[in-house]
């Protein structure tokens, strides 16, 4: 029994397979497409803010009184034991101060299949008669994912005296404060015209 099944496995024919190099005239006869397609998820400041309540320097933003905890973890924010949670995002607008923020930011962000291709223009697209000059150039094509989805995102749109809320003599006020949670449907593309000669 052993050796018939010997002679009927030597028998079965086996095949291998390699990467193997392609001419050019093999090469002309390929199509394919060009482009990319990405998937991910933003997650901000899950746990709370960059300074915790123990951190030297975490003091009442309006720079008066004790030193008390002001940023600390968001469930310390739910609890009461702390003013602040979530990241900070600051621009300086001008040379002598003057900020703008994005202040206790938190949640996430998700999002299913953004493309990026490249694509060549020609006179038969339609952009308001922008295609007529554009057309030949190729052009940096972003296909919008079809869902973004928000989970618990937040964060307030501030103007502030300073970058961080520890500096001296800090003040700051809140403009308008946002919260997400749901789905966006989106659809269409963006393109990104190139400017001067490669």
């Amino acid at each position: 029994m052993r050796s018939n099944l010997l002679i009927l496995l030597l028998l079965v024919p086996t095949y291998s397979l390699a990467l193997e190099a392609m001419t050019e005239d093999a090469l002309e006869s390929v199509s394919g497409q060009n482009g990319v397609q990405l998937s991910g998820e933003l997650t901000f400041n899950e746990n709370g803010g960059p300074l915790l309540s123990s951190d030297v320097g975490n003091v009442d933003p309006d720079g008066a009184g004790a030193m008390i905890a002001t940023w600390g973890t968001c469930d310390e924010k739910i609890a009461g034991s702390v003013d602040r949670c979530g990241a900070r995002l600051a621009v300086e607008l001008n040379d002598n101060g003057g900020w703008v923020a994005w202040d206790e930011l938190t949640g996430s962000v998700s999002f299913e299949g953004l493309t990026l291709r490249t694509r060549e223009i020609t006179t038969t697209d339609s952009f308001g008669g922008d295609e007529t000059s554009a057309d030949g150039k190729a052009v940096l094509e972003i296909g919008l994912p079809s869902q973004v989805k928000f989970k618990n995102f937040a964060y307030d749109v501030v103007t502030s005296s300073t970058g961080r809320p520890t500096d001296t003599g800090y003040s700051q006020q809140t403009r308008y404060g946002i919260e997400f949670n749901g789905t966006v449907n989106l659809e269409g593309n963006l393109l990104v015209f190139p400017t001067g000669a490669p």
